[in-house]
């Protein structure tokens, strides 16, 4: 009798862990889906477009705070443009004198997210990458939208934009 009360424990342990896994498994998102991720910043109340770049992977063009920026793909299967596993989080600023290095340099030393640069007319651009592979949750993509808005804001501080 004892022996059955444990197999019964083990079963119903097994069974809530594979529905569990099995719950988890569907809350995934990645960037497999670029339809999918569109609909998750929707649902957040962002704007966002679904094309494609110069290389035929999937770009998603949104915007935080007023500010446009783009979400590029890579890691994706260079025979379909599909399959990708890691976005990038980009925007530019076109200002009118530029900034320093020493601007850049500050905020990458001072920041953990988001790696600032300049381009070759001394204009910043802050970019963060998010591992993508396997899916994340949900709640930690949104998170990472969440983020976003965030260092947006905050390196738009740093430059004076």
């Amino acid at each position: 009798m004892r022996n059955l009360a444990l197999l019964s424990i083990a079963v119903i342990a097994i069974v809530f862990t594979q529905t569990s896994i099995a719950e988890e498994s569907e809350a995934l998102v990645d960037a497999t889906d670029p339809e999918g991720l569109v609909s998750v910043f929707q649902d957040l109340g962002y704007r966002a477009k679904l094309d494609v770049d110069s290389a035929g992977d999937p770009i998603i063009y949104s915007s935080v705070g007023g500010t446009d920026y783009a979400l590029q793909f890579f890691g994706c299967s260079k025979e379909t443009n599909d399959q990708c596993t890691l976005l990038l989080f980009k925007v530019g600023y076109d200002l009118t004198d530029g900034t320093t290095i020493e601007t850049v340099n500050t905020w990458n030393h001072d920041n953990v997210v988001g790696q600032a640069h300049l381009d070759d007319e001394n204009d910043p651009w802050l970019s963060w990458a998010v591992n993508m592979h396997g899916g994340v949750s949900r709640e930690n993509f949104d998170d990472s939208i969440d983020w976003w808005e965030v260092i947006v804001s905050d390196f738009e501080s740093h430059i004076d934009y």
